[in-house]
């Protein structure tokens, strides 16, 4: 009996999210083919990713798409940086080329709904996926949330920015910052300008090693406080 072959799945983007993703799928033994229109990139590609095959073209053109393997596939994942180009080949994957299942990288995340309402199966937001993880996992009260990270010292905190002199600042622009990695300033739900200055009530998440207890917005740098 012929031994069965792995699930085939296409990836569309070789950016740094479609490597590591094609990169772990192989890993865990699928059969991955990365389709990236841009030359050098997949060239460079493929000095990394060995036995998968690098596609060069447009993945949200027809004509290409055709020529994959796309009538076999299990899955196609479009995780470009432009959300357009992800929603239109998950619906050449889904109506043109009977894909069972499509997955897409939304970068807006005022975008997820009408991916899922245009028939996409997955459609993940990178901001949504982190602001759901802090709400759902972050186990301390107040103003200073913190949320470890398995296996390291570092962690996530989220700081709502409180009345003071803070507000109408920008984050690197506040003491207790200097030297963090700001990833999302969130206000009223939807992510904002990482610099753009500060409203009462703004969430900014931020990754750390410090205790999250020594993030608290209250003290400005000389630079910004002699403005």
């Amino acid at each position: 009996m012929a031994e069965a072959r792995p699930p085939y799945i296409i990836v569309v983007g070789g950016g740094k999210v479609g490597y590591y993703l094609t990169k772990h799928l192989l890993e865990s033994g699928y059969e991955v083919a990365l389709v990236e229109k841009d030359h050098a990139r997949a060239a460079a590609l493929g000095s990394h990713l060995g036995r998968c095959a690098i596609l060069v073209g447009d993945g949200d053109e027809m004509a290409f798409l055709a020529t994959t393997g796309i009538e076999r596939a299990s899955v196609v994942a479009a995780v470009t940086g432009d959300d357009e180009d992800n929603l239109i080949a998950c619906q050449l994957a889904r109506r043109t080329f009977a894909v069972p299942r499509t997955l897409a990288r939304v970068n807006n995340p005022r975008n997820v709904r009408l991916f899922h309402q245009l028939g996409v199966d997955v459609a993940v937001s990178a901001t949504d996926v982190i602001l759901g993880v802090i709400d759902s996992e972050l186990a301390q009260a107040g103003d200073v949330l913190g949320l470890p990270l398995d296996g390291t010292e570092a962690s996530l905190a989220r700081i709502t920015v409180p009345l003071g002199e803070v507000v109408g600042h920008r984050t690197d622009e506040i003491a207790s910052l200097a030297g963090e990695r700001v990833l999302l300033v969130v206000r009223a739900g939807e992510p904002i300008d990482p610099e753009a200055p500060l409203e009462a009530g703004d969430q900014v998440v931020v990754y750390t090693r410090r205790p999250a207890a020594d993030l608290i917005l209250k003290d400005l740098l000389p630079a910004a406080a002699g403005r």
